[in-house]
């Protein structure tokens, strides 16, 4: 499963024998595309990972970034795809509970969940089905943990219609000198705490590295299961283990062959596994399942003999499993005995998977586009109907948002979450995920820069200071010429944003092989969250404006409808260029915006569906309609529909009293309970507000 002849090949040459049943058990999982990142990880070296605030970045299961002198942020994100498309309750919930487990590695509280959900069209009754059990699983999952789900953003594409693209994001907030050491010594126990391990899971790495396939639901064993109430109780036994153990992993992806795997690597000792040690829910497991097996809510522990005794009395207080399954030796190699007898034994040569370079072939779809003038008054409500810039309540408003109370902003409140750290005053987080499959399908390069910048904006458009990213890269076959190719320039896109903006990329994931049972790849998507800082949290802005405000604008229009919701939507096309971006401009918005907060009412980044949108999205939110001249904004040209739907970057909606000293250009005030919007004196479309929030409704 997952593995290539050639691979086989090596294995039985650096072994000098045919693989036991164990050995092939770990490879399968270890050497999965999935746990390997063997076609990806040479190119993931272009992305940008240092700053001075980067005490860790990519490479273990979490990043750290240096808030205060005593604080650290981590956040990290996680895709859940193949599991989604077949379960997409447990598919989703467990990969809720993964990405949480992973910021436990570092001790970390966990303080807010962000999730990205890419489905197919709602009128698709498949679609319907994974979209609703998506979303269940998503809040049964984060209500029971006690996490908050503070933020993200669900879009709409046929693409996504048997394969959905749900990706879950977690911050946490830990004192630096909490941190788990990393000091492993010969003689350290290794140990596996929370569930009982069963078969549920099993094969699930080798599972999400091919293509989903007509047999897919024979696949369901390889989806986990989802335990909130033990998870809970791993994030207690974690946050009370301060000063019991060195080091702490998460036991997901590739189960424990991975984890043993990988902890022989860093440290460059050996590592012996007694199997007969390991909590089971089936005792007629053998040693390639317990190997292979994916179950949920497991983590394991590194300890010296003191550290044993302690761990031990907080898991039996808690009422949490855990067995002592191996210890580290000088000798380096990874050994697995099983009744007395070794059923494995790995060499450090063969710890890693080759690299794999696949062939690539540009498939680039952009290209000049003629659109003819519509008028505003037929194209509007088409627009603002359209599911992916509607209103998002029906999905979050089903997410237990405040838990922990340290949620500033509700979901759809503003342009990112912003989440309190009560451990240092009035200091705050920012985040915010971006992505936008049109553009990345159109020029994978491009788009991958778009969904980097949008999330930098938004983020600086709450206030925040941009400073680190991780990302989420999902493509089709990679053996497929033009999917590796897009994946290939999506790399080169995140790293090119990254450096120009200043801003690391501290941690990812990539997700390949995301393709339907007839081989129809989805439209890529590079999901960028951005992580920034607020000084002060009273600072924060809503993307709202009040009674008698006027409205600014900040930036220049040009005529990008290339990969527009505005042409999906009224053309039903997906082409053109996606819009281009200038980094010295975004640089410059993003160090003005936080120095302007403070000033003004509300901030909201322009983008899907342009100025229009964001016009209706500000008007909504605030119960209070305005009067605006479309013919204002400063374009580049003035056509009507460039002027109301193009997705050109750099721009953001600034609410203020008439006097504040704040730059931007002026458009029109706020009042009454319409939005009208207006050429001159000529009124190009006019909507009562209660028309507005019903069509800006999903209906999920």
């Amino acid at each position: 499963m997952g593995l290539r002849d050639d691979e086989w090949q090596l294995i039985r040459l650096k072994l000098g024998r045919e693989p036991t049943k164990a050995e092939r058990a770990i490879f399968e999982s270890h050497w999965s595309e999935h746990c390997s990142y063997k076609s990806t990880r040479s190119w993931l070296k272009l992305l940008p990972t240092k700053a001075p605030w980067v005490l860790r970045g990519p490479g273990l299961d979490a990043p750290l970034i240096k808030i205060t002198d005593r604080l650290l942020v981590t956040f990290k994100i996680e895709s859940h795809n193949h599991p989604s498309a077949i379960d997409p309750y447990n598919g989703a919930a467990t990969g809720v509970g993964g990405i949480i487990r992973d910021i436990l590695t570092v001790r970390a509280k966990p303080v807010a969940l962000l999730v990205n959900l890419h489905f197919g069209p709602l009128d698709d009754q498949h679609a319907r089905w994974i979209a609703r059990n998506v979303v269940r699983g998503i809040s049964d999952y984060g209500n029971r943990v006690g996490v908050p789900v503070v933020g993200g953003d669900t879009i709409f594409d046929q693409s996504f219609t048997r394969n959905p693209i749900v990706l879950a994001t977690c911050v946490g907030v830990v004192e630096e000198e909490a941190v788990p050491k990393g000091d492993i010594a010969p003689g350290d126990f290794l140990l596996v705490a929370g569930s009982y391990t069963d078969r549920s899971g099993l094969g699930g790495s080798a599972f999400a590295s091919k293509g989903l396939s007509g047999e897919s639901e024979e696949d369901l064993g390889a989806v986990q299961v989802a335990d909130p109430l033990m998870g809970k109780l791993i994030i207690d036994l974690v946050q009370e283990a301060r000063g019991c153990v060195k080091y702490i992993k998460d036991l997901g992806g590739g189960g424990l062959a991975t984890a043993a795997v990988e902890l022989a690597e860093q440290t460059g000792l050996g590592l012996e596994l007694d199997l007969d040690n390991v909590h089971l829910a089936d005792p007629t497991m053998e040693p390639a399942e317990i190997l292979a097996s994916e179950t949920q809510e497991r983590m394991v522990f590194v300890v010296d003999a003191k550290g044993l005794e302690c761990l031990k009395r907080l898991a039996d207080k808690l009422d949490v499993p855990i067995s002592v399954v191996g210890r580290f030796t000088e000798a380096p190699g990874v050994m697995v005995r099983w009744k007395g007898q070794k059923v494995a034994e790995i060499p450090p040569e063969l710890y890693r998977a080759p690299d794999v370079r696949w062939p690539m072939r540009e498939n680039k779809r952009s290209g000049t586009l003629e659109i003819p003038f519509v008028p505003i008054e037929k194209t509007a409500e088409l627009v603002l109907s359209s599911p992916n810039v509607a209103d998002k309540a029906i999905i979050y408003t089903q997410f237990d948002s405040t838990v922990g109370v340290r949620t500033v902003f509700r979901p759809g409140e503003a342009d990112a979450a912003v989440v309190k750290l009560f451990e240092e005053g009035n200091i705050g987080v920012a985040i915010k995920g971006e992505s936008n499959p049109r553009y990345s399908y159109l020029d994978p390069y491009l788009g991958a820069i778009n969904s980097f910048v949008k999330a930098y904006r938004n983020v600086a458009s709450v206030g925040a200071k941009p400073l680190a990213a991780v990302d989420s890269i999902n493509v089709g076959n990679p053996e497929k010429p033009d999917r590796y190719w897009q994946f290939v320039e999506s790399v080169r896109g995140v790293a090119d944003a990254a450096r120009s903006l200043g801003v690391p990329v501290v941690g990812g994931k990539v997700s390949l092989y995301n393709e339907d049972e007839e081989g129809n790849p989805i439209r890529p998507v590079v999901a960028v969250v951005i992580l920034g800082k607020l000084d002060d949290i009273a600072h924060a802005r809503r993307a709202i404006w009040h009674d008698g405000d006027v409205v600014r604008i900040l930036g220049t229009t040009r005529p990008e409808l290339g990969g527009s919701e505005y042409l999906w939507r009224v053309f039903g096309v997906v082409e053109g260029e996606p819009p281009i971006v200038d980094f010295r401009q975004e640089l410059q918005l993003a160090e003005l915006l936080p120095s302007l907060a403070p000033k003004v009412h509300g901030i909201h980044d322009v983008g899907l569906g342009g100025v229009l949108v964001a016009l209706a999205k500000m008007a909504r939110a605030s119960g209070v309609g305005a009067e605006i001249d479309l013919c204002k904004i400063p374009a580049t040209d003035a056509r009507l529909d460039y002027l109301a739907y193009s997705e050109s970057n750099g721009r953001v909606l600034i609410a203020a009293e008439e006097d504040a000293d704040v730059p931007g250009v002026p458009l029109g005030r706020v009042w009454g309970d319409k939005l009208v919007v207006k050429c001159g004196e000529n009124v190009l479309f006019a909507i009562k507000l209660e028309r507005l929030s019903e069509l800006m409704s999903l209906k999920l």
